[in-house]
């Protein structure tokens, strides 16, 4: 399994452009989409995708959808950390650590 987790920033005076450019090009589910943490002027957002093989990923991530995710972080606020993780390399490394 393949997990992005994407944090970035809007700033809350873009909160509203924000929730519709998300509801007009991002057709993923919102539901993974949520606020974890306020930080003064600006809200900070996790965005978490998973993907049960490497060809599924990429073709999200290739696709006009996440194209415009990342445009509207990109205009109206900032990425913070942005990665993918191959979840089943995680678990064996835990494995060979007991």
């Amino acid at each position: 399994m393949y997990l992005l987790l994407l944090r970035f920033e809007i700033p809350k005076n873009k909160l509203y452009e924000f929730n519709l450019a998300l509801g007009r090009l991002v057709k993923w589910p919102v539901y993974t989409l949520h606020t974890t943490e306020s930080n003064g002027d600006s809200k900070i957002f996790e965005f978490i995708r998973n993907w049960d093989s490497k060809e599924d990923m990429q073709t999200d991530l290739d696709s006009q959808v996440f194209t415009n995710l990342m445009g509207v972080v990109k205009v109206l606020g900032h990425i913070i950390e942005s990665n993918i993780y191959n979840v089943a390399e995680e678990e064996n490394l835990l494995e060979t650590l007991d």
